[in-house]
């Protein structure tokens, strides 16, 4: 009993500190920076039929092309399903970028917004692109465009902020943004996945992810931000606080950004997306390349499904490729009919600049 009450003690109190880290830490990083200078839907379900998105990818990391509807196996809720058609999503594809931008150096953020422009180069005529910057407050500073020369032009007034409200901009991207959208679609959330200022919680942010029908892409800058947060002063206190009381040796930094990505990790998979981990500003643009030949290349798979469905119940995919293969990343299952969600309380775009 006073081991569990004692794990127990320790789990609260390590939630508590973690999220003082996050909020001390990233306040102060800010804080020094802004001082210094069915078939048209990429994933649907109409009368029972269910169109979902996936790429197979071999040994080297590389996608793999001329798949064969006979190599592959679908099953929805554990009850197999005969697949209807197979082939390359050639539809135009619509793509929400949404960028972390607090707190960051000036040479940071310039980084940052060249490879946005960079990628919004590599859309193809007909694509659509939309933009969403976020710190303590969530801007939606491009609306849906096919002129991606309009991403410079959005990106050029976009500063630092203080703090971070990524859960916010998680679900407004998925719920408000992306709401109507039809089509081949995408979400690309660039951040280092700490939350210091938002409304909601992280489960709803995922569910409205989820609900938006999108693929999720996430670039995550932990391994750059990491190092950085292992010479603060704060996190050496906490690290020695931990010890006095638990006799313990703890590494915030890796414990704190270790269970921020499983959860973004498991929501990417879960929608037939990728989580990728650059180790400098100067590898983002690699990420944001093959995300553009990932997408541009992506199969789907449609189906009709055999089961008794309800609206807005979540129904889970199994997609297995029968030939040798590295990963296969496909939408885990989807809600049938899913039901708008009531607006968080507070949480909006903030007004036009």
């Amino acid at each position: 009993m006073e081991a569990d009450a004692m794990k127990k003690t320790r789990n609260i109190f390590t939630a508590s500190l973690l999220t003082l880290y996050a909020a001390a830490f990233f306040y102060s990083a800010a804080a020094q920076s802004s001082q210094s200078p069915e078939p048209t839907a990429s994933f649907s379900v109409t009368a029972n039929l269910v169109k979902v998105p996936f790429s197979v990818f071999d040994e080297r990391g590389l996608i793999t092309e001329n798949l064969r509807k006979e190599d592959f196996l679908v099953w929805e809720n554990r009850a197999r399903q005969e697949i209807r058609s197979l082939g390359v999503d050639s539809n135009s594809i619509s793509v929400l970028l949404v960028l972390d931008t607090s707190p960051s150096s000036k040479s940071e953020l310039a980084k940052m917004k060249s490879a946005a422009e960079i990628f919004a180069g590599k859309l193809s005529k007909g694509d659509r692109i939309s933009v969403i910057t976020f710190d303590e407050n969530v801007n939606l500073i491009l609306d849906w465009t096919d002129n991606t020369k309009m991403v410079k032009k959005a990106l050029s007034s976009v500063r630092s902020g203080l703090r971070t409200a990524l859960y916010d901009a998680m679900y407004l991207a998925a719920s408000e943004q992306m709401r109507g959208i039809e089509g081949h679609s995408a979400i690309i959330l660039l951040t280092d996945c700490v939350n210091n200022h938002s409304r909601i919680g992280f489960e709803e942010a995922a569910r409205a992810v989820s609900k938006s029908q999108a693929s999720f892409y996430l670039i995550s800058k932990t391994a750059i931000v990491k190092e950085q947060a292992r010479q603060e002063r704060r996190v050496l206190i906490i690290e020695d606080i931990y010890r006095q009381i638990f006799g313990e040796e703890m590494n915030y930094v890796d414990e704190y950004f270790d269970k921020r990505g499983k959860e973004m990790a498991e929501l990417a998979e879960n929608t037939g997306g990728r989580v990728f981990f650059p180790v400098d500003y100067n590898a983002i643009n690699n990420v944001y390349s093959e995300i553009a030949r990932e997408l541009k290349n992506k199969y789907y798979l449609t189906y009709v499904s055999n089961q008794d469905l309800i609206p807005d119940s979540w129904q889970r995919i199994t997609v297995e490729y029968l030939r040798p293969a590295s990963e296969v990343m496909y939408r885990k299952g989807y809600y049938y009919l899913p039901q708008t969600q009531r607006r968080a309380a507070g949480v909006a775009f903030a007004p036009s600049r």
